[in-house]
């Protein structure tokens, strides 16, 4: 009956704790952008950082599959998943800028902060929970330290863009 969660490179069990992180850091980041009212809200970026977890984890069981197949005709580059995938997701962080004015553009963090989401999963699907973490950290402390500076010093009419 679970044959069908059989993983030949990912022990199963490791791919739960993977997602659940991803889950965990997708929302924790999206909801800093929730909260400040922005146009992507964290459930978004809950669906980016799972999905590419899952590509990362993709990636690798087939990459372990066409490595052990005897037909060599099929080939597999990790690097290109994480060029498309991080690619793909930058179109969806892209569509989050908007130029209000002639010198004024909103967005830019949720831009960013829901392309480095992916970035996440992808670190987080690969097993790299190190490199995960300290991502994490750095894109919530610039979130939300950087939001309380830029307010600090660019005052009120700053605030929705923040």
């Amino acid at each position: 009956m679970f044959d069908i969660f059989n993983t030949t490179i990912v022990p199963f069990q490791e791919c739960i704790i993977r997602c659940a992180l991803a889950l965990a850091f997708g929302m924790m980041i999206g909801y800093e952008r929730d909260s400040k009212k922005k146009p992507i809200d964290f459930r978004a970026y809950m669906i980016v950082a799972l999905t590419t977890c899952i590509i990362a984890i993709l990636g690798q069981e087939l990459y372990g599959d066409y490595n052990n197949a005897q037909n060599t005709i099929a080939t597999m580059d990790l690097g290109k998943i994480i060029e498309g995938t991080m690619t793909g997701i930058g179109f969806l962080g892209a569509g989050a800028i908007i130029k209000v004015e002639k010198d004024k553009v909103v967005g830019t963090a949720t831009g960013a902060s829901i392309w480095a989401s992916g970035g996440l999963g992808l670190c987080l699907g690969f097993g790299m929970y190190g490199l995960a973490l300290l991502a994490f950290l750095g894109i919530a402390t610039i979130l939300i330290i950087g939001g309380v500076i830029g307010h600090f010093f660019v005052g009120e009419q700053r605030k929705e863009e923040i």
